[in-house]
């Protein structure tokens, strides 16, 4: 028995001198560390030394603050939650408050007051989409990867003519393409969303169509993935609920989006959020199959690893960048390649966002359009008298930054020790999603 003492503590001792030195060296980089925050008090980064030199850890893991202040009209949500008793429980955050509604689950459209102002939204039902659409309208626009800029959004749409001067549907029965990444990043994601399902209704009773595809961005926001999101918004929403459950199945904006398509082709038109890759076309599989093992993925059905690998993978179509660089995984798409992807799908052209380009140009020969130039160039892709173009549209989309601020970490602020803890369980529940599926 002594013996067994003496074995334990010849182990147990040197492992509790490491850690006392671990919790040391942590306690004395801390207090060398800098909080960085927002305007409104969010924190962004932490600034740890280390050899002389810094690294950021990223708080917007956190979605903690400071005394917080809201100048300006910012609003996060309305959050739409499904519950089991027949009603659904209308949530959002404006200039630091939390407002809440219920409703009756039948409800078709309902309002909210921002300080004397109305807002409208409409709950359309929620179908499952067209995918192959032979009927080719006489005018398409297509917009990708607006990244929750709400501005930009809804001034491209009015200088496209897709929206008049109030905001309304005006492109009658012609088609707006959504090439996926509208979330994460920008602070108006919520309203961004809310803005296309109210133009996809007014599109449908007008006879157009609006068509939304997820991309890589809209797949990490209904995994749970929130370390993308901007620092004001996860704040926001975490006063409400869990980012997990503030995009759930159990909510509109969550059904809604889980429900949209990872590929669509108009007449002889593919459009995809990555693009098609050899790998992809080689597995032979349907445009059809590839969005319903989308579909059956978020229902947690059984989904063939083939497939799992074309929706959510490297080379898969929310991912894939092989049409315009390489790396060590992905090799670039040679034209002999294109032309067998092309015929594999019987189409002429394939239309994707995804990866940033200077300059919206036919590429392969006219083959492929990356329309991803929105922040170098004040181009978009439009489809009229039966080919595709490149027009003006007078605006490029500009980096959302925050004013930024910087004090010392306190171990006297209970803020900072929210910080630090609230962020070592962000990354344990951020470290448990899969990845890539």
């Amino acid at each position: 028995m002594k013996k067994l003492k003496k074995i334990r503590a010849f182990f147990l001792y040197p492992i509790l001198g490491i850690l006392l030195v671990l919790i040391l060296v942590v306690v004395y980089k801390l207090n060398q560390s800098s909080v960085f925050f927002s305007e409104n008090g969010i924190y962004t980064s932490l600034q740890v030394p280390i050899n002389e030199k810094f690294i950021d850890i990223n708080i917007n893991l956190s979605g903690t603050a400071d005394s917080t202040s809201f100048t300006q009209d910012f609003m996060e949500g309305p959050i739409v939650t499904y519950n089991d008793n027949e009603q659904i429980s209308i949530d959002w955050f404006y200039n630091g408050e939390v407002y809440h509604k219920n409703y009756s689950n039948s409800i078709k459209s309902f309002s909210i007051d921002t300080e004397g102002k109305q807002l409208d939204f409409m709950l359309p039902k929620i179908n499952k989409p067209a995918v192959e659409i032979n009927n080719v309208p006489d005018k398409i626009a297509f917009i990708s990867d607006i990244h929750g800029d709400y501005t930009y959004m809804d001034c491209t749409l009015k200088n496209l003519n897709v929206i008049d001067s109030d905001g309304n549907w005006n492109f009658n029965k012609n088609h707006l393409v959504i090439a996926g990444d509208m979330v994460d990043r920008g602070n108006e994601v919520s309203g961004v969303l809310w803005k296309i399902v109210t133009l996809s209704e007014q599109a449908r009773e007008a006879g157009g169509m609006v068509h939304y595809l997820i991309g890589n961005h809209e797949q990490y926001i209904l995994k749970g993935n929130f370390s993308r999101v901007d620092p004001l918004n996860l704040y926001a929403i975490q006063q409400i609920m869990s980012f997990k459950d503030a995009f759930s199945d159990e909510t509109y904006l969550g059904k809604w989006l889980r429900t949209r398509p990872v590929i669509v082709k108009i007449g002889s038109m593919i459009i995809t959020h990555g693009g098609i890759s050899p790998d992809t076309a080689n597995k032979n599989f349907s445009l059809q199959q590839i969005n319903q093992a989308m579909w059956d993925y978020w229902e947690n059905k059984s989904v063939d690893d083939s497939l799992k690998e074309v929706i959510l993978g490297k080379t898969g179509v929310t991912q894939y960048r092989g049409y315009i660089r390489q790396n060590d995984e992905v090799k670039k798409a040679t034209p002999q390649q294109i032309n067998t992807i092309l015929e594999t799908y019987n189409a002429s052209q394939i239309i994707v966002g995804h990866t940033n380009v200077t300059k919206i140009k036919p590429l392969y020969d006219g083959k492929i359009y990356d329309i991803n130039a929105i922040e170098t160039s004040s181009e978009a892709l439009v489809f009229e008298n039966d080919v595709l173009k490149v027009v003006d549209i007078g605006i490029i989309k500009q980096e959302n930054t925050h004013n930024m601020y910087q004090r010392d970490f306190s171990f006297g602020s209970i803020n900072d020790w929210k910080m630090i803890l609230s962020t070592i369980g962000n990354i344990i529940r951020l470290s448990s999603i899969s990845h890539p599926y």
